[in-house]
């Protein structure tokens, strides 16, 4: 390769790395004001599996880990963080035996409706900016773009795995 391709290639990375960086903690940290980010997923997860609206519902820790797939110690910690927030409730299961579950608390509904609202207005500004037919074509590149992103990280993890087991052959 071409040292003007090479150098063309790094500009590139740096750019999609600087976007991916901007994109993960400058402007999203004046959206996330009341609830992180993170805090935000994992509820907006189990929002749309228990529903908001609906207190009672219950969701097994082993139903989450399957579901996100992620060991239940991640989950349990995840979990943890959520309740020592007051977001969440979580109780073993006495009647069933099914193991553990958690519910969303009033102060988490109350958050993530707060945080929802934010959200449709902010996405709705830049979607109306923007045009919505051009917010899905980049949404769809982007996902392609990360896509074949984690194949080639994988396929260096592997070269460095086979690199690694050759030398110690």
């Amino acid at each position: 390769m071409s040292e003007k391709k090479e150098k063309d290639m790094l500009d590139l990375g740096d750019r999609i790395i600087k976007i991916r960086y901007s994109m993960d903690a400058d402007h999203l940290s004046l959206v996330f004001r009341d609830i992180s980010m993170a805090d935000y997923m994992i509820l907006a997860k189990l929002g749309h599996r228990m529903g908001f609206n609906n207190p009672e519902t219950r969701v097994y820790l082993s139903e989450i880990s399957k579901e996100l797939d992620r060991p239940i110690n991640r989950i349990s910690q995840m979990v943890q963080n959520l309740q020592d927030k007051g977001y969440v409730y979580w109780e073993h299961d006495q009647e069933q035996r099914k193991g553990t579950y958690i519910y969303i608390s009033e102060t988490g509904r109350e958050a993530m409706i707060r945080q929802q609202e934010i959200l449709r207005k902010y996405y709705g500004n830049v979607v109306e900016r923007l045009g919505q037919e051009t917010v899905v074509q980049i949404l769809d590149m982007m996902l392609q773009l990360e896509t074949v992103m984690e194949e080639e990280a994988k396929k260096l993890s592997e070269d460095d795995e086979c690199a690694a087991e050759a030398r110690t052959a």
